[in-house]
C-alpha cells in the first residue's frame, strides 16, 4: 500500500504481510490491552497494520445516502483528510490496537416502515452516547499510555460521529474545536472498512440489529 494505491478487500489476502514481534513490542501490546480492559473495553486486540482494510467506499457512505453527521462535526467529512492520504498514513504503521464496547440493553433495529426515522436516529444516538463516550476514553487512554511508552507517533480513532458536544462549531473554517485534544475521527471517516477489518481480527461486530451494538476504535501504534 501507499503511493496512491489503497488496500482493498478483494486484494486483502494476497496482500498481507506478517510481521513478528520484538520482546518489547509484546510487553508494551500486552501493557496496552490491559490499559484498554482496565478502562472498561469488553474487548482489545494488537493486529498487523495490514490487517486494516481501506476502501472509499466506506467514505462515500458517508455521503450516499448522507449521514446525519456529514458536515456538522469537524472530525467528519468533509473535514477530515482523503481516503488516499491516510491510506499511505496507515502504510508507515506495523501494529494497531483495535477496541471495542458493547452497547447493553438496546434494540438499535429500525422500527419505521418506510425510510429511516429521524427521531428513532436521534433517539438512539441519545441512549448510545455513553457508550461511544466509553469507547473515546477508551482510545483516548490507549493513545496516552502509548505515547508515554515511546510510541509517540500513536494516534486513535474512535467508531461514528463525535459525542463531546450537542452542536459542533457554527463556522468550521474560522473556528476552533471546543475539544482540540480529546475529539479523534470516525474510522469510517477516513476509508476504514471496519465490518472486514474487525473480522480480519477474529473479532465480533453487530450494527443496527436486535443484538447488542459493537463499538469499534482503533489506535494506530509506531
Amino acid at each position: 500500500m501507499g503511493g496512491g494505491k489503497y488496500r482493498y478487500e478483494k486484494d486483502f489476502l494476497n496482500s498481507r504481510k506478517k510481521y513478528s514481534m520484538k520482546p518489547d513490542d509484546v510487553k508494551h501490546s500486552n501493557e496496552l490491552i490491559d490499559i484498554a480492559r482496565e478502562n472498561g473495553a469488553t474487548a482489545a486486540r494488537i493486529i498487523s497494520a495490514e490487517m486494516v482494510v481501506i476502501d472509499e467506499r466506506v467514505r462515500l457512505k458517508c455521503e450516499v445516502p448522507r449521514c446525519s453527521g456529514y458536515g456538522h462535526y469537524l472530525t467528519c467529512p468533509p473535514y477530515v483528510m482523503p481516503v488516499g492520504i491516510f491510506a499511505g498514513i496507515l502504510s508507515r504503521y506495523k501494529w494497531c490496537l483495535l477496541v471495542q464496547v458493547k452497547a447493553k440493553d438496546i434494540n438499535s433495529t429500525d422500527k419505521s416502515k418506510g425510510r429511516i426515522d429521524p427521531t428513532l436516529l436521534k433517539n438512539n444516538r441519545e441512549l448510545h452516547r455513553p457508550f461511544r463516550l466509553k469507547l473515546l476514553q477508551i482510545v483516548e487512554a490507549v493513545e496516552a499510555a502509548a505515547f508515554k511508552k515511546g510510541l509517540y507517533l500513536a494516534a486513535g480513532f474512535i467508531g461514528g460521529s463525535c459525542v463531546l458536544c450537542d452542536r459542533c462549531i457554527d463556522d468550521k473554517f474560522l473556528e476552533v474545536c471546543r475539544h482540540p485534544f480529546r475529539a479523534r475521527p470516525p474510522m469510517e471517516a477516513v476509508g476504514i472498512n471496519v465490518i472486514r477489518t474487525v473480522k480480519n481480527a477474529g473479532l465480533s461486530i453487530h450494527l443496527s440489529s436486535s443484538k447488542n451494538v459493537i463499538w469499534t476504535g482503533l489506535v494506530l501504534l509506531n
